[in-house]
């Protein structure tokens, strides 16, 4: 029987729509990878579930330190000075990260440059819980702290050592000061400085050691307590490098690698003083500043951490 003609196999073709597609995908692809929201070839991709941002602010000569963790919770221990702090440095610095809720709203002590723009955080933010060390004060930004606290409903904690609380699932924060009962000053008057909140912030194996003003007297006691324990790689200078404080005991107990002072530069108290940068950097530690580096920001994934300034270079100086 003879063969008819052999079938021929014809391999589809794409249509042109198609084709059009997939050249302008592949363009699109490796514009993103040069300006990095993709990493091209022999990029390594870093894992953004691993990056805690803690943001030492420039609010002058006043405190305000902000965390921000990659699952979007939020703190703020301090607020500056005013209403002016929080509106021009404290409030955007959350906002172009997304965050429209602080978990946790710290006060270290009822002093105006640490109190002073707490009420305009609880007016810019919904707060989960506002923990303080409840220390006697006339202080009105404080009074009006604790009236916009109450009126709104917010949980309030009296801050006290043995405290611990997490921040979202990688990040926890524990309370190591004051603790009852609490250091009196000249005249049997509470201490102000010396009872301030301090706070071990802890990623993984990295720890910031938050200190508001406290001074030779508490560091004292913290070491007595704490001993190695104090260890950190990064501190918040105690009292804005007043010379009453950072004791050389407290920096042999944590022997930080990285110290920031939060100061305004010209400031009428001389801070920091000469003697503590000095001493910081004779414990081999780097010294950042926000009245001469802006804010400074720590960026870390539980394992290493990384410094960036808003003015100069992360130089260690």
């Amino acid at each position: 029987m003879p063969r008819g003609p052999r079938a021929r196999r014809v391999k589809p073709r794409l249509p042109a729509w198609l084709l059009v597609l997939g050249l302008l995908l592949l363009a699109a692809f490796t514009l993103l990878a040069r300006s990095g929201w993709f990493p091209g070839p022999g990029v390594e991709l870093r894992r953004s579930s691993g990056q805690t941002t803690i943001a030492f602010l420039d609010v002058g000569q006043a405190l305000a330190v902000a965390v921000v963790t990659t699952d979007g919770h939020a703190l703020l221990y301090d607020a500056g000075n005013s209403a002016r702090d929080v509106r021009e440095v404290i409030a955007p610095f959350f906002e172009a990260r997304g965050v429209t809720r602080l978990d946790y709203l710290l006060l270290s002590h009822p002093d105006q440059d640490h109190v002073g723009g707490m009420p305009a955080v609880i007016e810019a933010f919904p707060i989960g819980t506002f923990l303080d060390p409840a220390l006697p004060s006339t202080n009105l930004a404080y009074l009006e702290t604790l009236e916009r606290v109450a009126d709104r409903g917010i949980p309030a904690q009296r801050a006290r050592r043995g405290q611990a609380f997490t921040l979202g699932e990688q990040v926890r924060f524990e309370i190591l000061w004051p603790r009852d009962p609490l250091l009196r000053a000249e005249g049997d008057e509470v201490a102000d400085n010396d009872n301030a909140l301090v706070v071990r912030l802890v990623h993984g194996a990295v720890t910031i050691l938050l200190t508001g003003d406290i001074e030779a007297p508490a560091e004292h006691e913290l070491v007595v307590l704490e001993g190695d324990g104090l260890r950190a790689p990064v501190l918040q200078v105690p009292h804005h490098g007043s010379q009453t404080s950072t004791t050389p005991e407290l920096l042999e107990a944590v022997r930080p690698e990285v110290s920031v002072i939060s100061a305004g530069a010209g400031n009428p108290y001389g801070h920091p003083h000469a003697e503590v940068v000095n001493r910081l950097r004779a414990a081999g530690s780097a010294v950042y500043r926000t009245d001469v580096d802006g804010t400074v920001i720590i960026e870390t994934d539980g394992a290493s951490y990384r410094v960036q300034v808003e003015r100069g270079e992360a130089d260690g100086r």
